[in-house]
């Protein structure tokens, strides 16, 4: 460890713990050949990204980010944002917008700005952890997480914000360490620590919790070495004023969650889904079979003798590691908080919301792996046995670590491509405009059909805000009525009110859910429910305007795929 490490200047007013600081090892250097696994991960990433996004079409929150970052001008895009489409700080728009300028609006170019930054994140996560373990227990660590989450490899190929969050983080965490391992960080270093808060919290809504948490590590951490760093403190604490600018922006956007918002109530399964026991939400459970394995090879001996001078070391040594367990600690029981927060005031409860505690379950399993790769450091093999284990544990290794960077390119290869958009059963009735019921449809068709002219989607808030609408009906109707306003050109003419479409059309289809007069129940409970998108958006506007409408005849055409098509005649 450098000198200046852990400086003991003015212990005596500061009453630092000096057997705690005394305790920290000498850093291990590592080779730059080292780099060569993480760069290799990367690249595992990107390659699955470039893999997957001809697969697959932009999605509804892709579409956001589209408009967003596509808007010709950077003024456009803030009016835009200060609009009810979405509800989420600017910076991933305003740096998705330089980008988006610099490479292009198309599918795999902002998907890449996504993947390059789960790759900056694997890098300065990687670089931290080195610090404390070794490359083999950090590389575990690493790649258990980053190649083998379930959140992380389906945000790797989304435009979408969460792999700058996870990068932000990521530096959020280096920092952490970094002022764990000097007494008195620099202004510069302060400078830049106050920089990286503000940008977590100005990339998610849920930047503030995770900032918070490694604040409250940063707490807990000094008491621990009996210090007390008003400045690091502040230096957390005060890029969180910078949210004042956000603030008209997010009462406006808040808006869009009124009368209630698309989340349901979050149940036990979700979340024992991410703290990784039902799930694989942060790594493969599969991955830990692999490291007992090595494990095994480590510990099997024939003389199972304890070196008591190494375990003196090893207990040492987890004096270095307490600040980084704590920060782990609290990152991973972050979905516990959060869970709690959505059962008893609002829910707030996704899975992606929470990518960040991806950073704890590394420090988590290079821990781990450092209890079984590094074993012997604290049991004493035979000689004859080290050999053989030593050789048997690396090829081992290599085993692992090679199928964990090919993983995401598995995963990807396996992914089907997806049906275009506007593959409506239409029975002959082409020339016929077709209302869409499902708004993520809807736009997909006005992004990707050359018929785009003929898809509409129709605005009735009466029939958004009904009890048996669904939960995020009322937020749908508000962000495509945003969506209209803001972007009057692309979408005035196929964004219609119900009076305005009725108006114009005797006779069109109607797509909506198979069985289209089904009721959402007032309260569902879970993500699944979510996901599957069953109990939370039941459109009402074909029953309340024309099944209970003399003037018009419904009749039933077909549901050959995952909708029924409806053929809708007035009545003379």
């Amino acid at each position: 460890m450098e000198l200046d490490t852990y400086s003991l200047k003015n212990s005596s007013k500061e009453e630092v713990n000096t057997e705690s600081l005394q305790a920290a090892p000498v850093p291990e250097k590592y080779s730059r050949w080292e780099l060569l696994l993480p760069v290799l991960a990367i690249l595992s990433l990107l390659i699955a990204c470039i893999i997957i996004s001809p697969k697959k079409y932009f999605w509804n929150d892709e579409l956001y980010s589209y408009y967003f970052t596509s808007d010709p001008s950077f003024s456009g895009m803030l009016a835009a944002f200060h609009d009810k489409i979405n509800n989420t700080p600017v910076l991933y728009f305003a740096l998705g917008w330089v980008w988006d300028k610099a490479f292009g609006s198309s599918e795999l170019s902002l998907r890449l700005f996504s993947s390059l930054s789960m790759g900056l994140a694997l890098l300065v996560t990687w670089i931290t952890v080195r610090r404390q373990y070794s490359f083999w227990a950090t590389s575990i660590g690493i790649l258990g997480v980053f190649c083998t989450s379930q959140i992380i490899l389906l945000q790797n190929a989304e435009a979408r914000m969460y792999g700058l969050f996870l990068a932000l983080c990521a530096l959020g965490l280096y920092f952490y360490d970094h002022f764990n391992r000097n007494q008195k960080p620099s202004n510069r270093m302060l400078f830049l620590n106050l920089l990286v808060h503000a940008g977590i919290v100005h990339t998610h809504l849920f930047g503030g919790f995770y900032s918070g948490a490694i604040l409250l590590a940063l707490f807990l951490s000094d008491r621990y070495y009996s210090r007390f760093r008003p400045k690091v403190y502040l230096s957390v604490i005060l890029s969180w004023l910078t949210i004042l600018f956000y603030l008209p922006s997010f009462f406006i956007q808040a808006d869009a969650g009124k009368p209630r918002t698309w989340i349901p109530v979050p149940s036990v399964t979700d979340l024992l889904d991410l703290l990784n026991i039902l799930a694989p939400s942060f790594f493969q459970l599969g991955f830990v079979v692999l490291l007992l394995a090595v494990a095994g090879l480590h510990m099997y001996r024939k003389e199972a003798m304890t070196d008591r001078s190494t375990t003196a070391g090893a207990e040492k040594n987890l004096n270095t590691e307490v600040p980084l367990l704590i920060l782990a600690a609290l990152f991973i029981l972050m979905p516990v908080f959060i869970w709690g927060f959505s059962r008893t005031i609002k829910p707030i409860f996704y899975d992606r919301y929470m990518i960040p505690s991806a950073l704890g379950w590394v420090i988590f399993l290079a821990y781990f792996a450092s209890r079984t790769t590094d074993s012997q450091k604290i049991l004493e093999f035979s000689s004859a046995t080290k050999s053989w284990a030593k050789k048997g544990s690396a090829v081992m290794m290599l085993i692992v670590a090679g199928a964990l960077i090919y993983y995401p390119v598995h995963e990807a290869r396996k992914l089907p491509k997806q049906t275009p958009p506007d593959a409506f059963a239409t029975d002959g009735y082409d020339d016929l405009p077709l209302v869409v019921s499902f708004s993520h449809i809807f736009l997909q068709t006005q992004h990707y059909s050359p018929q785009r002219k003929k898809f509409f989607f129709i605005l009735d808030w009466e029939a958004a805000v009904d009890e048996n609408s669904g939960l995020f009906s009322p937020q749908e109707y508000k962000h495509l009525d945003a969506i209209r306003r803001n972007y009057p050109e692309r979408f005035g003419n196929n964004i219609l009110t119900s009076d305005e479409f009725l108006s114009r059309f005797d006779r069109f289809l109607v797509a909506d859910y198979p069985d289209y007069t089904r009721k959402c129940p007032a309260e569902p409970r879970g993500m699944a429910t979510a996901r599957a998108w069953i109990d939370v958006h039941c459109p009402q506007w074909v029953e309340m305007r024309l099944l209970n409408n003399a003037r018009y005849k419904v009749t039933y055409l077909n549901n050959s795929y995952w909708y029924t098509m409806l053929l809708v005649e007035k009545q003379k």
